[in-house]
């Protein structure tokens, strides 16, 4: 295995481990014993634990960014089915990141925690705000929304609940909130139109996940 497969693997172990269990009370040691390697081998790809949870959360962040992008992107889909499968995809990926690693990033690494929350409000205020003017375009949105006021509104939901503080305090998971967000902010502004493809799209989906074996 080349040094590159091999720091891929570690980061991948790294992931799932952290993600689903936090990260700050867990030890190279058992992650090494997790992986069937030496403590060694992945300090020579990186020095300490914090290096570590630095590559794999910016990368998280960079690779969710990249495929919203591919899927906003490809305009051989339609438009109802892209916003469903970005919101979909962004929901899956906060399921498998468990409360403990929000918890354990904004306590034990705020300025990790804070490089979070900006790349994910430059997205948001970028991202978002395509998906809603092209909406508005082909009169699935409400042409009468202040596109600024409603991304800044989106953003703020995202930077307010979607933490470990304010999930601390709902019956909700992340993705749950994620999921409550969307429907909110997109209910109130679609057409009536706009509601009835988005319904379709919904029922034609749960149709389609029913009868799969």
């Amino acid at each position: 295995m080349s040094d590159a497969e091999l720091r891929t693997r570690i980061i991948e172990a790294a992931r799932l481990h952290f993600f689903e269990h936090g990260f700050s009370k867990s030890t190279m040691e058992e992650l090494a014993q997790t992986m069937g390697m030496s403590k060694k081998t992945i300090y020579k790809f990186f020095p300490g634990k914090e290096d570590l949870i630095r590559e794999i959360t910016r990368e998280k962040l960079t690779a969710v960014h990249h495929t919203c992008l591919r899927i906003q992107g490809d305009r051989s889909i339609d438009f109802m089915e892209r916003i469903r499968t970005i919101t979909g995809f962004i929901s899956k990926e906060m399921r498998a990141l468990k409360p403990q690693f929000y918890v354990d990033l904004q306590r034990t690494m705020p300025e990790l925690w804070k490089e979070v929350e900006e790349f994910r409000t430059k997205r948001v205020l970028e991202d978002f705000s395509a998906v809603i003017r092209e909406g508005i375009a082909l009169g699935v949105f409400r042409n009468d929304i202040n596109v600024e006021v409603l991304v800044m509104m989106y953003s703020s939901a995202m930077q307010s609940i979607i933490n470990p503080e304010t999930l601390s305090q709902l019956p909700l998971n992340s993705s749950q909130a994620y999921e409550a967000i969307v429907e909110i902010i997109f209910g109130g502004v679609f057409t009536p139109a706009g509601k009835e493809r988005y319904a379709a799209q919904l029922h034609t989906h749960d149709t389609t996940e029913a009868h799969r074996p």
